[in-house]
């Protein structure tokens, strides 16, 4: 994948994983999870793990996500903004 195209599907991931948390804004997951199934909700079931983990990266660098560790090491992705 070019780097431009690599860019354009980490924004397109971006974008999906936002408008999931705008509209379930007390949703919280794992990557896994967030892989499983809200993505695929929103037509990006073929995300790989790498453009989904920059894509967190981006929104969790813009102060719009939270990563929490649970005890047993999960690591778990929620919205820090409260949307009305």
């Amino acid at each position: 994948m070019k780097n431009d195209e690599l860019a354009f599907e980490i924004q397109c991931l971006h974008d999906a994983i936002l408008h999931y948390l705008r509209s379930n804004p007390n949703a919280a997951d794992s990557l896994e999870g967030i892989m499983n199934w809200w993505l695929p909700e929103l037509g990006h079931a073929q995300a790989n793990t790498e453009e989904v983990m920059r894509a967190l990266d981006r929104l969790i660098a813009g102060g719009m996500v939270e990563k929490i560790l649970l005890v047993d090491g999960t690591i778990l992705y929620r919205s820090i903004v409260y949307y009305k």
